[in-house]
């Protein structure tokens, strides 16, 4: 078996401590560790920044990089904290999932989706934990309705940096532990 995490920049490593945005070593990396404690090849397809697909063009692009999955793969899709970090609703963001998620399903109907509802982002500005429970709450009604795999990280108390947003190497050691519990009963 082979895992795609497909997500933003918690997923692709983002080192919020760097001042220049570096990426942290790959073996400080949720699913380079997420991939090593299940003993399987574990792609990391996170890209800093992104946010839900909602355009013909881009959601093209992102089934063309998740073309690497075959039958009996499993795609982990973390994404939504951008969307609502630049004031997206959650009921607009679990729109553009929905509609992701239905394209995904097509283009690999042999793939096993988890849908996960991203950890909730304290920022100095602001609380945003009620909207990210909304959209939690969202992707769980999705995922139940496209019948797909879901996971709740909301309540996992990932520890991030400063920012509030990012993982800290504690918090994507913390996470591949809960992603990793998370999988193995999802295949027992």
């Amino acid at each position: 078996m082979k895992i795609l995490c497909y997500g933003d920049s918690n997923t692709y490593g983002y080192d919020g401590t760097d001042p220049f945005g570096g990426r942290l070593p790959e073996d400080a990396r949720w699913p380079e560790l997420l991939g090593r404690s299940l003993g399987c090849e574990c792609l990391n397809c996170g890209l800093n920044g992104r946010r839900v697909p909602r355009f013909p063009r881009s959601i093209d692009a992102d089934l063309r990089l998740l073309s690497q999955a075959r039958e009996g793969d499993l795609i982990i899709v973390m994404l939504g904290t951008n969307d609502l970090l630049c004031e997206a609703g959650p009921e607009e963001t679990a729109g553009y999932m929905r509609y992701f998620l239905e394209k995904l399903k097509e283009a690999h109907p042999n793939c096993a989706l988890l849908l996960t509802a991203p950890p909730a982002a304290v920022t100095d500005a602001e609380d945003l934990s009620p909207a990210f429970s909304e959209l939690a709450e969202a992707y769980s009604e999705t995922a139940q309705e496209l019948g797909i795999c879901y996971a709740d990280t909301t309540r996992w108390q990932i520890p991030t940096v400063g920012d509030g947003v990012h993982f800290s190497e504690r918090g994507h050691r913390l996470f591949a532990r809960k992603m990793g519990q998370t999988i193995r009963m999802l295949m027992a």
